[in-house]
């Protein structure tokens, strides 16, 4: 499923890819894209970030967010625990804890590491249910948690799978409003749609519009320490994203501003999430 939202290029590129936007910061093309992390491939109309290998199902510019499909974590019985897992480091993405969670599938214990620590997980337990009978996910063969913030990079441990329910486990990461328990439990999917916060940094330059933000507004980075703010904008011209400018709360005002493309010294952030 793909994920709609208004049609944002920079100027003289192309705007989307098959049914999807791609909106600036990303583009088509290195000309066409803030840097080498946001470019996007365009073969035979499927969008694809070639610098995380990932396919692209939607971009968000409200939520800073791009979602991608990556593979799902499957275990099956073994005596030597699963540690499969995902790595974005090195990149200025992170996975977003507003949009996503943890989701095991199975008989069992999963829990979710980073750097040797253990920061999310949860457990089951399977009385004699198929698959067909379960409408949620609350703990009966399936189980869910949050994550935390500022995640770049995890491993999933699988343990203590029951032969009776077929002795494999599955564990997501997936986007909470993408995610469909039926579809993706019947071990058909391989990959799962997962929401990715993206964020720019000093080495990045991106300007607001002239006169948009009224006053200060601090906001905070990952991997980039604090950024300048957003004020007035007034001598750099810039870029909108349809109009909308955000403040410290993520809130969001939109107003007809008339702006000039050009590459000023501004930086912007991004909000926990």
């Amino acid at each position: 499923t793909s994920i709609a939202i208004p049609k944002n290029a920079k100027p003289g590129c192309k705007d989307t890819c098959g049914n999807v936007s791609i909106p600036y910061p990303f583009g088509i093309g290195a000309d066409c894209s803030i840097n080498k992390w946001y470019i996007v491939d365009c073969n035979s109309s499927t969008p694809y970030l070639p610098a995380l290998n990932l396919k692209v199902l939607g971009i968000n510019l409200k939520n800073l967010t791009v979602t991608v499909s990556m593979p799902r974590i499957t275990d099956c019985q073994s005596p030597y625990p699963n540690s499969n897992g995902i790595d974005l480091g090195g990149s200025p993405f992170l996975f977003s804890k507003r949009h996503n969670k943890f989701v095991f599938e199975g008989c069992g214990i999963a829990v979710m590491m980073d750097n040797g620590g253990v920061v999310t997980g949860c457990s089951t337990a399977c009385p004699s249910l198929t698959v067909s009978n379960r409408n949620n996910c609350f703990g009966i063969d399936c189980c869910q948690a949050t994550i935390p913030h500022y995640l770049k990079s995890y491993k999933v441990n699988i343990t203590d799978l029951e032969k009776e329910a077929g002795g494999c486990g599955y564990a997501l990461l997936v986007d909470e409003a993408l995610y469909d328990e039926r579809r993706f439990s019947d071990g058909n999917t391989s990959f799962i749609p997962v929401s990715l916060r993206w964020t720019l940094t000093h080495s990045d330059q991106l300007t607001c519009c002239d006169n948009a933000v009224p006053k200060r507004s601090k906001v905070d980075t990952n991997n980039g320490g604090p950024t300048e703010e957003c004020e007035r904008c007034k001598h750099n011209g810039g870029y909108c994203a349809n109009g909308l400018i955000y403040n410290v709360d993520h809130d969001y005002f939109s107003q007809n501003f008339t702006c000039r493309y050009y590459f000023g010294k501004i930086t912007p952030g991004i909000l926990a999430g």
